[in-house]
């Protein structure tokens, strides 16, 4: 779909149909839900995010976890990622929100990164408030929002990402993060003729009118040994985005001491991770890295 059709129209409408709440887990009566709920502002757009909690809440601090949907950074949705909200907030009584950041028709590079730091910014301010373990706060994304989760994990305490969405005293690291065929190399992408239109929305510009952005937003360049550890999952059948890309983010962290797992999933295509039967596999394999990473209790799927 090109820019030309993506007016605020169609973006509202992507919001709210892309993946409708009948995906949701059987766990209903066991989570508390709250969708749009504010988490900050900039200029006059309010920022919001849906929350997922259980509804007898834990005594001791429990972890959250952030996800940020794809969508080539223009379109798409935070309920994307509902089913596994929901299904981290029944099962280990995680803080799950899933959340809604300006897309690049609204707002190029670098208001979707900035929103998303912000969002983390707010759960720490808020730590006491939900009783969460701001030393367990893990972000999860898909496509664009692996690459967005890519960017935080790399690019703790760069000021110029932080935006103006409020709580400024907190910072927006995080503890842990978990990649869905993500795009780490944009020059590699470019090379492949691969996702030219939204790219170029999104940098605001073309490779030739912008080519340092583009070398700026590929997070394979800014791995370092602090970056958290990470799980990587990627089908090779992806035409959109290579798995090569995770492969090759995989082994960079490795090569600097990161603790870094990858999963490749022979014969997938771009985003299968969204359907059954695949949702409920990727979920299992993601839900073992979380319960070895946070030291979680709990049942298996």
């Amino acid at each position: 779909m090109g820019i030309e059709n993506l007016d605020q129209g169609t973006i509202e409408a992507d919001r709210t149909e892309q993946h409708p709440d009948r995906d949701l887990p059987d766990v209903s009566g066991d989570i508390a839900r709250e969708l749009r709920l504010p988490y900050g502002e900039t200029g006059n757009r309010k920022l919001t995010l849906d929350l997922f909690t259980p509804r007898n809440q834990p005594s001791l601090p429990r972890p959250a976890i952030i996800f940020l949907h794809g969508g080539s950074w223009w379109k798409g949705n935070p309920s994307q990622f509902h089913f596994h909200a929901g299904y981290l907030a029944s099962r280990y009584g995680f803080f799950a929100v899933s959340v809604d950041y300006r897309l690049s028709p609204e707002a190029p590079f670098p208001a979707a990164l900035q929103d998303a730091k912000g969002a983390v910014r707010w759960i720490k301010k808020n730590s006491s408030r939900y009783n969460i373990d701001t030393k367990r706060i893990a972000v999860c994304g898909g496509s664009a929002g692996a690459h967005l989760s890519s960017m935080i994990l790399t690019t703790a305490g760069t000021p110029e990402y932080e935006g103006s969405s409020g709580n400024d005293e907190y910072g927006s690291d995080v503890t842990l993060g978990i990649l869905f065929n993500g795009e780490f190399d944009m020059w590699d992408l470019v090379a492949r003729g691969s996702l030219m239109e939204p790219m170029r929305v999104f940098m605001g510009g073309t490779p030739q009118e912008v080519p340092d952005r583009y070398t700026e937003l590929s997070s394979i360049n800014r791995i370092h040994p602090g970056v958290p550890p990470v799980l990587l999952l990627h089908g090779t059948e992806d035409t959109c985005v290579p798995h090569e890309q995770s492969i090759a983010f995989h082994k960079k962290l490795a090569a600097v001491g990161i603790h870094s797992e990858i999963e490749i999933y022979n014969g997938k295509p771009h985003a299968w991770f969204n359907n059954e039967p695949d949702r409920t596999i990727t979920m299992k394999r993601m839900e073992r890295f979380l319960v070895e990473q946070f030291d979680l209790n709990g049942n298996a799927l």
